[in-house]
């Protein structure tokens, strides 16, 4: 009984964040800029960003992987929308999910990004 009284008050803590920090429940948050942590977050799953690039990429042109801005949005865990920069004028989008529980991983990564794309949902 207990646990489920607990996991009753997380879900409604979580809405009540996610309202108060995104407007409504699982909408995206304002542009941030990256931190370390968000970096980190980059770092974490580097290998399953090359992994999503086409067939044919020159994989060595999107290193290093500089975390430069990002959304997130509440969902059962975290989306992260994070724009990174990959080289001289080279940006890319990924969107990384970070459950409650368990392992994070990347969604999808979109390419030929400039720094004034906005980042949206995908």
């Amino acid at each position: 009984m207990a646990i489920r009284i607990t996991l009753v008050l997380n879900l409604v803590c979580l809405t009540v964040i996610s309202v108060n920090a995104f407007g409504r429940p699982g909408g995206l948050s304002r542009t941030k800029p990256a931190t370390p942590e968000i970096q980190r977050l980059v770092n974490s799953v580097r290998g399953q960003i090359i992994s999503k690039l086409p067939l044919g990429y020159d994989r060595e042109q999107y290193l290093p992987l500089t975390a430069h801005s990002y959304k997130e949005q509440v969902v059962s865990g975290t989306n992260y929308f994070i724009k990174i920069k990959t080289g001289p004028m080279r940006y890319i989008h990924a969107r990384i999910y970070k459950p409650l529980f368990g392992l994070t991983s990347v969604h999808s990564v979109q390419l030929q990004k400039s720094l004034l794309d906005p980042i949206r949902y995908f």
